[in-house]
This record gives C-alpha cells, sequence and structure tokens, in this order.
C-alpha cells in the first residue's frame, strides 16, 4: 500500500527526474568529447540523438505532471469571479478538456508505437534503436495525464458535493 501511494505522489517527478538527469549526463559528455575531438577521433552522433529522446519523454511526462498538479494553461479570470462552486466546475471543464485531448493522444500515440516498433520497424540511424521507444513517450505521457485527469474530475466532483451537501445544510439550519 505505502508503494502504490508512494507512486501516486511522485511517479511523475521521478521519472522526470531520471530522464533530466540522464539527459544531461549524456548532452555534458557530448560537449566535452566535442571539445577534446581535436585531440581524439571519438564518434557521438548517439548522444544528440539519445539527448533528443530523453527530452521528448521529459516534456510528456512533464505534462502529466502538470495535470496532476493543476498546472495548465488556462484563463483564471472567470473561475475567481464565479466563486467556489463556478471555480470547481471550471475547473471540472479544464480537466474534461485535458482528459478529452490526453485521450485522443493516447490511443493514436500507442497506434503509432504499434506501427513503428513491430509492423514497420524503423530503427534510428546513429544508436540503431527501435524508433518505437522514441515514439512511446508521447502514449506514455499521455497516459499518465489520462489517470491524473480521471483524479483529478474525482475529486473536483467530491468537493462539489461536499459543497452541495454544506450549502443544504446551511439552508435546512435557516428555516
Amino acid at each position: 500500500m505505502k508503494m502504490l501511494k508512494f507512486l501516486d505522489d511522485y511517479l511523475e517527478e521521478v521519472i522526470c527526474v531520471f530522464v533530466l538527469a540522464a539527459m544531461t549526463l549524456v548532452i555534458f559528455l557530448q560537449i566535452v568529447i566535442r571539445e577534446i575531438s581535436a585531440f581524439v577521433q571519438l564518434p557521438m552522433a548517439w548522444s544528440e540523438e539519445i539527448g533528443r529522446y530523453l527530452f521528448i519523454y521529459a516534456v510528456y511526462v512533464g505534462a502529466a505532471y502538470a495535470a496532476k498538479k493543476l498546472a495548465h494553461q488556462k484563463v483564471d479570470i472567470l473561475p475567481v469571479l464565479a466563486g467556489t462552486r463556478g471555480k470547481l466546475i471550471f475547473h471540472l471543464i479544464s480537466d474534461a478538456g485535458v482528459l478529452l485531448f490526453a485521450l485522443v493522444m493516447a490511443v493514436y500515440g500507442w497506434q503509432v508505437v504499434q506501427n513503428v516498433a513491430f509492423v514497420f520497424v524503423q530503427r534510428a540511424p546513429a544508436t540503431k534503436i527501435n524508433m518505437g521507444i522514441a515514439y512511446a513517450g508521447p502514449a506514455l505521457g499521455m497516459t499518465l495525464c489520462i489517470f491524473r485527469s480521471a483524479q483529478n474530475i474525482f475529486f473536483h466532483i467530491t468537493e462539489y458535493r461536499c459543497i452541495r451537501s454544506a450549502e443544504a445544510e446551511k439552508k435546512g439550519g435557516k428555516d
């Protein structure tokens, strides 16, 4: 149970930290090797490719992290003016939009991964890795986004029900 709680709280953060650390290390290595290449001939074409694929993973897993933290771009003036109940409704609409977008992206993303990885097997030019690994980044990120948006919608609905119950009790107590 502790492991599930940890994954719920920190999954995207842990993935992003490892991916960004690996990307930083690979790009740093590429820079160092490029600087000493006047003295030693070391081919480093693979590092640019790996750095690019790690960046793709960081962006899409970061999108799931943003969905978890309710940090996606949105216009805040209407929810602020609408009050507590209106704010929840606007958040619900926002999360439903993110969920719909992520659902479409994940479905098509996993279809692309299947085609690239298994049907029309494509390989990266420098590293010769299966391109399905690179194309899995957006699909994975959007799948995580689906789960986080669904969680947010559940929390918004629960909070909305609590507000309605409190308002009903308050209204019933005045009569």
